[in-house]
């Protein structure tokens, strides 16, 4: 008998998207589906519209249940979901997203049930799609073939290829309760659900990516995860995804002291580099100031790539300057690129 996976969809105001979603889940030829869809405090027809769809997901064979709750966030959402499955695999796929493939599913399934031991997440590729027309914009990486088993540090600083894109993304979920057991990931937010779900996996287990195209994300603007923000919004959640990574760290058990010192090391400098590039893009002169200054005192060596746009920020016209000399930078990497 196939095993059973669990899917966990937060949804808030998402009842204009959310049957995109319903109907890729049901046309899953995977048969051994249950998906919780976890209202998350929404008053749009979210409920109507999900509720339309349990008895279509029993005639195919799957599992629907709705689940409404004050707004408690992305997190809190998941964490009921956490406390309701039941499934030995699970995927969490956003409201917004859908599957672009009727076997996705049982790809992801397929290759853990082929894989040893050691592997701990399964995840295929996406397409990014623009919310007006469905049009394909990009795709988050070409299907080249090379992909890094070991994903432990690009997860944690969202590097060389990494993506958080829920959908995309299988666990066991014995692996997950052995972090988590009490089925609740902590942070408190409307972000880090991705990378608490994952994070702590990847320090043990390798990841194995399939070279197939089996997740939809939809480009909203007004998604929680994808809008724009401004310059004091950006410094606030930065501020709270550091404090989420190295709190995650603790999660994952099995790392060494001396291992975890490096990784919040590593973290601080990348967060404090982060927030001298916005407060010069924000021309915020005080903040430079501030953000380099800790740099300096904390990691002299990196500041020095700093100490001359820190220089200008603090001179007439110097954020001029600055915008200038990023401008022809841009230009000759243009130039340069042409020339190839």
């Amino acid at each position: 008998m196939e095993k059973l996976v669990s899917i966990i969809t937060p949804s808030f105001n998402h009842g204009h998207y959310i049957s995109r979603l319903l109907d890729s889940v049901m046309n899953q030829t995977y048969l051994n589906i249950e998906m919780f869809v976890i209202d998350d405090g929404s008053t749009d027809n979210t409920k109507d519209i999900v509720e339309q769809y349990i008895e279509k997901f029993t005639k195919v064979g799957k599992k629907l249940k709705y689940i409404y709750q004050e707004n408690l966030g992305l997190p809190g959402a998941i964490n009921t979901g956490l406390r309701n499955i039941s499934g030995e695999y699970l995927v969490w796929p956003d409201a917004d997203d859908w599957y672009n493939s009727d076997t996705a599913i049982a790809d992801l399934v397929e290759i853990f049930e082929k894989s040893p031991e050691s592997v701990g997440i399964v995840r295929g590729l996406m397409y990014y799609r623009r919310e007006k027309d469905l049009n394909i914009i990009r795709k988050r990486v070409e299907d080249n073939g090379t992909y890094p088993k070991k994903l432990f540090e690009q997860c944690m600083f969202g590097s060389d290829g990494w993506w958080y894109a829920a959908g995309c993304n299988m666990v066991k979920t014995e692996h997950l309760f052995y972090y988590y057991p009490n089925r609740e990931i902590f942070w408190r937010s409307y972000f880090g659900q991705n990378i608490q779900l994952q994070f702590p996996i990847l320090y043990d287990y390798d990841c194995i990516t399939i070279n197939k195209y089996i997740h939809n994300i939809l480009i909203d603007r007004n998604s929680d995860s994808r809008k724009k923000y401004s310059y004091y919004e950006n410094i606030k959640r930065q501020e709270g995804i550091k404090k989420m990574r190295i709190a995650v760290l603790d999660v994952t058990k099995n790392m060494p002291a001396y291992e975890k010192e490096q990784f919040i090391k590593k973290i601080n400098l990348v967060f404090n580099v982060r927030s001298i590039i916005y407060a010069l893009n924000a021309k915020e002169k005080n903040d430079v100031k501030f953000y380099y200054l800790n740099l300096y005192n904390n990691y002299p060596e990196n500041a020095k790539r700093f100490k001359f746009q820190y220089l200008l920020s603090q001179i007439p016209c110097g954020f001029i300057i600055y915008r200038c000399g990023q401008f022809i930078v841009h230009i000759k990497r243009h130039i340069l690129k042409d020339v190839k």
